[in-house]
């Protein structure tokens, strides 16, 4: 059988960007995130992979989202192997006056 998990407006504060005021000041972040995964391999523990995506990326200082996409997609399939899909995105809510930037990520396992 195959499951999904919805994690969304998984909210903290990170250093990422390429704006000068990015790089010294942490803002808003809000990942939002659904995979699939195989329970006959094991159950994914969707508190571990909100942990593991905030302290990544509060770690790692990404400049760009798609890199810290690639890098927490990753991270969670090295820590998950039984995940078959998964779609992440982060939004950056505090960067434009009058939008919510975001990228996103969809990655099909094999």
């Amino acid at each position: 059988m195959e499951f999904r998990i919805d994690l969304r407006d998984l909210e903290f504060y990170a250093i990422i960007g390429i704006l000068p005021q990015e790089r010294k000041m942490q803002q808003k972040i809000i990942v939002d995130l659904w995979l699939t995964y195989e329970y006959a391999q094991g159950f994914v523990d969707y508190a571990k992979v909100a942990d593991l995506i905030k302290k990544h990326m509060q770690k790692e200082q990404f400049e760009l989202l798609e890199d810290a996409l690639i890098s927490c997609a990753n991270l969670i399939k090295e820590s998950f192997p039984q995940i078959k899909n998964l779609s992440i995105a982060i939004k950056k809510p505090q960067i434009l006056h009058n939008a919510t930037p975001s990228v996103s990520l969809f990655l099909k396992f094999e």
